[in-house]
């Protein structure tokens, strides 16, 4: 039978492995010491995705402020289209106002 290896055990044959060993013993400090370096992996694990995630939100917020930006020139561009079709609706009705009643 080969020798439990705390490395390439799953946590439940490490949990088990450290509850039969006694606390000032060998195996319970080789136990504890890998139950510590998994929790530590993880927490490095989970800070390079928190890393990862704040990247993609700035990238989000830099791209929600262009859209802003754009739907802001959009908008100025439609006010002088309005005001340009306005200015063309009064011309219009001025020349069709004119044509009836020829001023004189």
């Amino acid at each position: 039978m080969a020798a439990f290896n705390p490395r390439t055990a799953d946590l439940d044959q490490l949990a088990g492995w450290i509850g039969d060993a006694t606390i000032d013993s060998v195996n319970y400090n080789k136990g504890m010491a890998e139950i510590v370096r998994r929790q530590t992996k993880a927490q490095l694990d989970s800070c390079a995705a928190q890393v990862k995630a704040s990247n993609a939100e700035v990238k989000a917020a830099e791209a929600a402020t262009l859209g802003a930006a754009a739907t802001e020139k959009n908008a100025k561009y439609m006010l002088a289209s309005v005001i340009v079709a306005a200015l063309a609706a009064i011309g219009s009705a001025v020349s069709a106002i004119a044509t009836v009643h020829p001023f004189k």
